[in-house]
């Protein structure tokens, strides 16, 4: 539930209405860009969209009502968000949900993540596997639920319209190793896990395009600096 969440406490009535309704939706089954998992064995592929139970073929799991909290923030009527909630995880959400091989998938945008962070911060990536803690299991939650719960409410929305724009999840990896690369100087004065999380528990300045554009684009930037800077000299 969102009862402990500052956020999103006040819509728990409406979330628990949205959540009961996606449950009993077969709509999501039939729909979803990733098939669910669920019954599996129990059902063939023909079987599987009528005799699927849940009807939404997707187990209910602690958390998943944040595909959905966020948007409280844009809808006023029930019906506008839920049907918002049910094609933003019908077309990107189920994607992280379900173990598959698929490109775009939650061990891809996994993978990717820890390539990415090994590549701009080996030494962090070399602290933190030391400290028995390596990055992703930090950050796999991020990606899970697209920053749901983590970042502030402007941020997580801000970043799912970039998922809309560019039709994919990739954003989610950058974004959580830019985060790392952001905090990299604090996290290496850390000796232990807990002070590992309390370093990356202050999300509230933390906005997402100056962290993209920081992450991707530094090397240009700094090049750019030091070619104006020999401009200068040589004038």
């Amino acid at each position: 539930g969102v009862s402990d969440d500052n956020n999103y406490f006040v819509f728990e009535d409406i979330l628990n209405d949205c959540m009961s309704a996606f449950s009993r939706d077969p709509w999501v089954c039939r729909n979803a860009m990733t098939p669910s998992q669920a019954n599996d064995k129990l059902y063939t592929d023909a079987e599987r969209v009528s005799m699927v139970y849940p009807p939404c073929g997707i187990v209910p799991f602690q958390g998943m009502v944040l595909f959905a909290a966020p948007l409280c923030y844009i809808w006023n009527e029930a019906h506008e968000m839920y049907f918002s909630m049910r094609a933003f995880y019908s077309q990107y959400c189920c994607r992280l949900c379900t173990i598959t091989s698929r490109e775009g998938d939650i061990l891809q945008l996994s993978r990717q993540f820890e390539t990415l962070l090994q590549e701009a911060c080996p030494e962090l990536v070399f602290h933190l596997c030391e400290m028995g803690l390596p990055p992703l299991k930090i950050a796999f939650n991020w990606i899970f639920f697209a920053f749901a719960g983590y970042l502030e409410v402007d941020q997580v929305l801000a970043l799912w319209d970039r998922i809309f724009a560019w039709d994919s999840l990739l954003i989610l990896p950058v974004l959580a190793a830019a985060i790392f690369s952001y905090r990299e100087r604090g996290l290496l004065d850390c000796a232990t896990p807990d002070e590992v999380k309390e370093c990356l528990e202050d999300t509230v300045r933390l906005k997402i395009m100056p962290l993209l554009h920081m992450f991707l684009f530094s090397d240009a930037m700094e090049a750019q600096q030091k070619a104006r800077q020999a401009e200068k000299e040589k004038a």
